[in-house]
């Protein structure tokens, strides 16, 4: 039995290893926080919180630039809501604990759904596992582009790749100071791996053609940073940051973002990165490496023989 239990755990490895779900992810939600959200600006996206929504004396504008038809969750909450206001432009409120003394204001179509914490808690830990999942998976990808940092007033993203995903592995003190931008016209969905550990404080700026623009093309992978400052004129691209808490005060955050907590003064543009690899739609695998066949054959031999006994 012990060993049976061994291969399913591999097998189940290999088969979560095997998904991309970003479309699921920060392409669908603006921000995705495990813990708590404390902002004082507006989230022009959905948002999906772990935590709390902690702005005692502050107002929380969402939703601005979601469709308002069909209806879906703008706000979802799995704690406590704790603000002068929330409000939504479009879409539903839900929260899973307290709103307290909240106003809760739908200016749009929509309603105030007050739900089971352990449905609310299921629904979030499947989305945030495969934030998780997604980070594992982009930063074991090769490279195809280089970044050159040889002039730090013009740190460039440079590539002759004809592939439909460009793929980029970089260091979190690349971005120190400094100003960035692509050597060539982004074209495809391009994932940005950024590698270091602890804390990084990132005063790079983007600058020439990785504009807004583009920013629903990028998205970068800070896959051990446990706490990320965004300290320039803002950010374009989406993240991944799992493991970290982030804070910003400048510009505006242009992307889908997912981390541990965030705690900011600028506002989140709905520019969502919905990346999905060729061949394969929504929530479907990609393909399995060959391994998965060679335990999927293995379980099947072992509980054959089980069965004979």
């Amino acid at each position: 039995m012990k060993t049976l239990n061994q291969l399913l755990a591999s097998l189940a490895v290999v088969v979560s290893m095997s998904t991309v779900a970003s479309v699921e992810n920060v392409g669908t939600y603006n921000l995705i926080l495990k813990n708590d959200l404390n902002t004082s600006s507006d989230i022009e996206g959905r948002i999906m919180i772990g935590g709390n929504i902690d702005m005692a004396g502050k107002s929380l504008d969402v939703a601005s630039r979601i469709a308002a038809d069909p209806v879906v969750d703008a706000v979802t909450v799995v704690g406590n809501i704790t603000a002068n206001d929330v409000k939504t432009q479009n879409g539903n409120i839900v929260y899973g604990g307290s709103a307290g003394s909240t106003n809760l204001i739908l200016n749009g179509s929509g309603a105030v759904v007050q739900q089971s914490q352990s449905v609310l808690q299921n629904q979030f830990d499947a989305i945030y596992q495969s934030v998780i999942d997604d980070s594992n998976y982009y930063k074991s990808l090769t490279a195809n582009g280089t970044f050159n940092t040889s002039d730090m007033n013009n740190l460039k993203f440079e590539s002759t790749s004809s592939d439909d995903l460009l793929v980029f592995n970089i260091n979190g003190s690349d971005l120190l100071n400094g100003s960035f931008s692509f050597g060539f016209t982004p074209t495809v969905p391009i994932i940005i791996n950024v590698a270091g550990t602890g804390a990084l404080s990132i005063n790079a700026k983007a600058f020439g053609n990785f504009t807004k623009q583009v920013a629903s093309l990028v998205l970068w992978n800070f896959y051990d940073y446990t706490s990320i400052g965004f300290n320039g004129d803002g950010w374009n691209g989406s993240v991944l940051a799992p493991n970290a808490d982030i804070t910003s005060g400048t510009g505006s955050l242009d992307g889908g973002f997912a981390a541990l907590s965030y705690t900011g003064t600028v506002e989140l543009h709905n520019q969502l990165f919905t990346y999905v690899p060729p061949g394969n739609t929504s929530g479907e695998e990609v393909p399995a490496p060959p391994v998965f066949f060679l335990l999927f054959g293995g379980l099947i031999a072992t509980l054959a023989l089980k069965r004979r006994k």
